[in-house]
């Protein structure tokens, strides 16, 4: 088995990683559809910055916001990084397979320069990336909340009509999705003490 394999599977359920694939898919093909709205950047409409890819360097621009903890959340088209209490957490497009980052450069344009990427090694360090999760499904729940009363519904079920693939969750339920995902990932957490938790006497 590979390294990001046993690295990961502490990390988070199956189940939860599996639904969170899903999810972060449908939400990474609807964010690259709202940048470009014939109404206008979404993204920008909702108050993230755009660091725009100088000319002649290769990769992809990057969107930077702020965590619900006052943490930052930076996005691109290949996945998204959360530096939050001092950790930074990568989430690759492709997996939901939150990879701890040092060096971590919001300011990136490719993968490859966002940082040295590997598994979160300790408890503290599994317990951070876990957080950091979070704390990006609250944000996309809370985002999705918006566009649908904002932008309108309307928008993101054209978003959705476009994929290849249909989408596992109906434009309506985006929000509700993420929000339930993010307390599947805080679950974890107290799951994990539960098991590690010392035996004490009668």
């Amino acid at each position: 088995m590979s390294k990001v394999s046993s690295g990961t599977g502490s990390l988070l359920p199956c189940d939860v990683r599996r639904d969170g694939d899903r999810l972060f898919d449908v939400a990474m093909w609807c964010l690259g559809q709202d940048v470009r709205c014939p109404d206008g950047n979404v993204l920008l409409r909702r108050g993230l910055v755009r660091e725009a890819r100088p000319p002649g360097v290769e990769g992809q621009s990057a969107y930077q916001g702020r965590l619900g903890d006052g943490g930052r959340l930076t996005l691109w088209g290949f996945g998204a990084l959360c530096d939050v209490c001092g950790a930074a957490i990568f989430v690759p497009r492709d997996g939901f397979l939150p990879r701890w980052v040092e060096g971590a450069r919001g300011n990136a344009f490719r993968v490859e320069d966002v940082g040295v990427r590997r598994d979160a090694a300790t408890g503290p360090e599994r317990r951070a990336a876990r957080a950091g999760l979070a704390l990006l499904a609250d944000w996309l729940a809370e985002y999705e909340a918006w566009v649908a009363r904002d932008v309108g519904l309307a928008w993101r079920r054209e978003c959705l009509a476009a994929r290849r693939k249909a989408s596992p969750i109906p434009a309506e339920e985006l929000s509700t999705a993420w929000r339930r995902l993010a307390v599947r990932v805080r679950a974890t957490d107290a799951s994990v003490q539960h098991h590690v938790a010392p035996m004490t006497g009668a």
